[in-house]
């Protein structure tokens, strides 16, 4: 039974995915990520990574919480650098705004790690678990057609389990 289980029966259409351009700041994408989430019975629910676009409307690649946590963690010390030396800040003022941080520089391309959907769920964990993700990009061919999570697979071996 757990062979016949295929990536595309656990998988969250990308249409249903919440997107962003890859030239919006790490700050504007966390306020969309953010916006994603609903609180349900006291428990959050929502997307931990966001599908990235050009300006051709081409999708791109894939950002997740981690890397926006990362991308803070580095404009963070930007800013210390910055206001740490007397000089930083005289310059500051005109040059914070082009050491925000934008999406392309933090987001994973999405030709690098992807599943086929109609692959076994085991691929998909292996794979999940080999390179550290929680959000994989599931392809039919050449186009993207969802994304599944950890949470997502977590709930097809808890079926396997039964």
């Amino acid at each position: 039974m757990y062979d016949n289980k295929r990536v595309r029966d656990y998988m969250v259409p990308v249409k249903e995915y919440p997107v962003i351009y890859e030239d919006y700041t790490a700050a504007e994408a966390f306020s969309i990520m953010r916006e994603s989430f609903h609180q349900k019975d006291g428990t959050w629910y929502g997307f931990q990574s966001l599908l990235v676009i050009n300006d051709r409307e081409e999708l791109v690649g894939i950002l997740t919480l981690r890397s926006l946590l990362k991308a803070f963690k580095i404009q963070a010390m930007l800013d210390h650098l910055l206001k740490g030396d007397p000089m930083g800040l005289f310059f500051m003022p005109r040059f914070h705004n082009s050491l925000q941080i934008v999406t392309k520089d933090i987001m994973r391309p999405l030709s690098l790690i992807t599943v086929q959907e109609d692959c076994v769920i085991f691929e998909a964990i292996v794979t999940m678990v080999k390179w550290k993700i929680n959000s994989l990009p599931v392809m039919s061919g050449k186009e993207l057609v969802g994304i599944v999570r950890t949470i997502d697979l977590f709930w097809s071996v808890g079926e396997f389990l039964e």
